[in-house]
């Protein structure tokens, strides 16, 4: 009985041994797997930044170049009207 014993703690300590190793492992890619989470959910937070910082810089341009384009096509209607002589009917 006892010979059985002897022989059969290394195996006891070798299983207990591999399953410490498998939950270590387990925890192990469970940190990875959250370490990963967390950088992919800080790099889309800051795309949203991004696209909305961008988004209002093309807002205010094209504001900008709208307000360029109405006072560029009234100084071509002045110039227009200087040059045949004419003034416009008011």
């Amino acid at each position: 009985m006892g010979v059985v014993v002897l022989l059969a703690l290394p195996l006891l300590l070798v299983a207990g041994l591999i399953q410490l190793l498998w939950a270590g492992g387990e925890m192990l890619m469970d940190w990875f797997q959250l370490r990963r989470d967390r950088k992919r959910a800080a790099i889309e937070r800051e795309l949203d930044r991004t696209q909305v910082e961008l988004r209002g810089t093309i807002l205010r341009l094209a504001s900008e170049l709208g307000a360029d384009a109405h006072e560029a096509r009234k100084a071509l209607i002045r110039e227009s009207y200087l040059a045949s002589g004419k003034t416009p009917d008011q």
